[in-house]
């Protein structure tokens, strides 16, 4: 028996069955699983189903403490230590740091090619799948 043969006869021995059913408890338990799913409160929700009050209010507290973080550190005086320091460590990361960036972030575009053609491979070997199915 061919390959091709097993595929007909089990495509026909699968037609010949009758169409599954659901249990009559199944309607009920999903209704009830939306349901409570919808009666949610607002606050556990996605954020651009919030009422709008809250969500400009929520928008104007993130801005208010994005500025804050901003802004109020440069308003309090900077000891000389705290200068220096910086310096330092802007010093480290134009001379060290800097310089291979760019060769990481290409190693890192190069190691996410690499697994997407073995991802491909893979699929392609073990689940016999080809782009045109």
């Amino acid at each position: 028996m061919t390959f091709g043969d097993l595929e007909q006869r089990v495509n026909r021995e699968l037609r010949r069955l009758p169409a599954p059913h659901a249990p009559h408890t199944l309607l009920p338990r999903i209704m009830a699983a939306v349901e409570a799913w919808a009666g949610r409160p607002w606050y556990t929700r996605a954020w651009f189903t919030w009422p709008l009050a809250w969500q400009v209010a929520s928008v104007a507290l993130v801005a208010l403490a994005a500025y804050g973080f901003w802004a109020l550190p440069s308003a309090a005086p900077v000891p000389s230590s705290v200068v220096t320091t910086t310096s330092g460590a802007r010093i480290v990361w134009r001379t060290l740091i800097e310089p291979f960036l760019s060769y990481a972030l290409f190693l890192i575009v190069l190691m996410a090619i690499a697994c997407a053609a073995v991802g491909t491979a893979l699929n392609y070997v073990f689940l016999e799948r080809t782009a045109d199915r």
